[in-house]
């Protein structure tokens, strides 16, 4: 008694050997290897025997190895939603500085590095052993799943504000009257900002799949004009970079008494801000994109005789 197997709209199969006399692709209809077992090392290889495959219209035979929404060759690995730690901010140095300059405040650490995106799943093996093909109107779509994006590098932490100058001093010598002895002194420069943290590099495109066709003579030249899709997937793009910390604030000038002069360029420089990642790197998007996945390969064979 002979035996058929119909694929209508989008057929899900989860086991590694579909035997069936006939094959019957419907409409616009599409088979996926789906294997229920999410362990990466289920097995990840479908293998078809049927003596003939009928084809309606158009057909496609792909694969989904991880159970979401979509299909692996499709969709790409999920991004790295996580965002890196922060850098720590500058120390800002307590109370009244030496003369005649306090101390700086300290310099903030850059963001720490995203997280690396996802890899791309590799793509699956299949076999085909058919007899008879009328159609060419098949695609076998096992290429490589893209990369994902990788993660948000974290924000530099802030300059440490500059300390506050020493405070000037009188004298009250009985001479001169109130007299400067020494001026205010200078406020310390604010710590330079932290750099912003790199982008997280996205994960490594799948590789591509193997595909193997073993067709009877007469059906040869059908087979080789179907679609094979085995190339690599797309390395994932990089994450967001973190953004730069701010300089710290220049420390005041130290405090006036009596006749001693207001000095207002004796307040501490600011501190520079953190390096974007465009001045940290300008290729930033292209040296931290995932790598490309490698192409897989397709063959057409004739068929001697079918596997029992």
């Amino acid at each position: 008694m002979s035996s058929t197997y119909t694929v209508v709209g989008e057929k899900r199969y989860s086991n590694v050997v579909l035997k069936t006399d006939t094959l019957i692709f419907k409409s616009n209809s599409k088979l996926v290897l789906a294997p229920t077992e999410k362990d990466p090392k289920a097995p990840r290889t479908l293998t078809i025997m049927t003596k003939e495959i009928e084809i309606e219209d158009r057909a496609t035979i792909t694969y989904d190895l991880d159970g979401r929404t979509g299909l692996d060759p499709d969709t790409p690995a999920p991004p790295t939603t996580t965002v890196a730690t922060n850098g720590s901010n500058g120390s800002s140095p307590p109370g009244e500085g030496s003369y005649p300059v306090a101390d700086d405040g300290g310099p903030g650490l850059p963001g720490n590095t995203g997280e690396r995106g996802i890899d791309g799943m590799d793509a699956p093996v299949l076999e085909i052993f058919v007899e008879n093909v009328a159609s060419k109107n098949m695609e076998i779509d096992f290429k490589g799943q893209d990369g994902g994006k990788g993660g948000k590098g974290g924000r530099g932490g802030n300059g440490g504000k500059g300390q506050k100058g020493a405070a000037s001093t009188t004298s009250d010598a009985w001479y001169d009257g109130e007299e400067c002895t020494r001026e205010p002194g200078r406020g310390g420069n604010g710590g330079q900002g932290g750099d912003a943290g790199y982008a997280g590099r996205g994960g490594d495109g799948g590789n591509g799949g193997i595909v193997k066709v073993f067709v009877s003579s007469g059906s040869l030249a059908v087979v080789q004009d179907w679609t094979y899709v085995v190339s690599g997937g797309t390395g994932g793009a990089a994450g967001n970079p973190g953004t730069r910390g701010d300089g710290g604030d220049g420390g005041s000038q130290g405090d006036k008494h009596g006749p001693c002069p207001e000095r207002s360029e004796y307040h501490g420089t600011k501190g520079s801000d953190g390096r974007t990642m465009d001045v940290i790197d300008p290729n930033w998007r292209t040296n931290f994109k995932g790598d490309d996945g490698k192409d897989g390969y397709n063959t057409v064979e004739g068929l001697k005789e079918m596997p029992k």
